[in-house]
């Protein structure tokens, strides 16, 4: 009988299933191979995400919902996440798993902290796109803008619109709102 050989990312994921993540932390695989986990966030940083939580929740449609504990799941990248929040279909998000694919979610969203900054700005702009996520909202207080980047093709958004705190950010169908940013409040 032919030995069967596991591949690196199967054991990578199997890996991260069967890690033990201390209380106060997650586990990604971001890329290069190895899993990244990452502390607490501060008050501001959850303050942050609330904020933007309760933007979300009066704009979303019918059946979808926010959600900031599962992990974003991609095997044919060798990527996992798990964003601030997210918004896909409550059937999806309904499961038994820790885990959903990345193919019903509508949007994702990350807000910087201090030691997230290389992670959220570079390389999960590189992983979004590339999981063809129709939308990725970057909150960024330490430089105190908003970024939405949309339309991704080819493992890259084609668009992105920043605007400093404080000015509206419009967010397309199915959200369809102007985005208040002068409700994070900055680090």
């Amino acid at each position: 009988m032919p030995a069967v050989i596991e591949r690196h990312e199967d054991r990578l994921f199997n890996t991260l299933d069967d890690l033990d993540v201390p209380r106060g932390y997650k586990a990604e695989i971001l890329g290069d191979g190895g899993i990244v986990m990452s502390p607490s966030p501060s008050g501001l940083h959850q303050h942050n995400i609330w904020e933007l939580d309760e933007s979300l929740r009066s704009a979303l449609p019918p059946r979808i919902r926010t959600e900031d504990h599962l992990e974003i799941r991609m095997p044919h990248l060798g990527r996992s996440v798990i964003p601030d929040l997210f918004a896909a279909p409550i059937e999806v998000l309904a499961t038994t798993e820790h885990h959903i694919p990345p193919d019903d979610v509508l949007l994702v969203a990350e807000v910087v902290s201090p030691g997230s900054q290389e992670r959220d700005r570079d390389v999960k702009l590189g992983i979004y796109p590339a999981a063809a996520i129709p939308l990725y909202l970057l909150i960024d207080p330490i430089r105190a803008t908003a970024t939405l980047y949309a339309t991704p093709r080819n493992g890259e958004y084609l668009e992105s619109e920043t605007v400093t705190f404080g000015k509206p950010l419009k967010l397309p169908e199915p959200f369809g709102i102007d985005l208040d940013t002068g409700r994070f409040r900055e680090y």
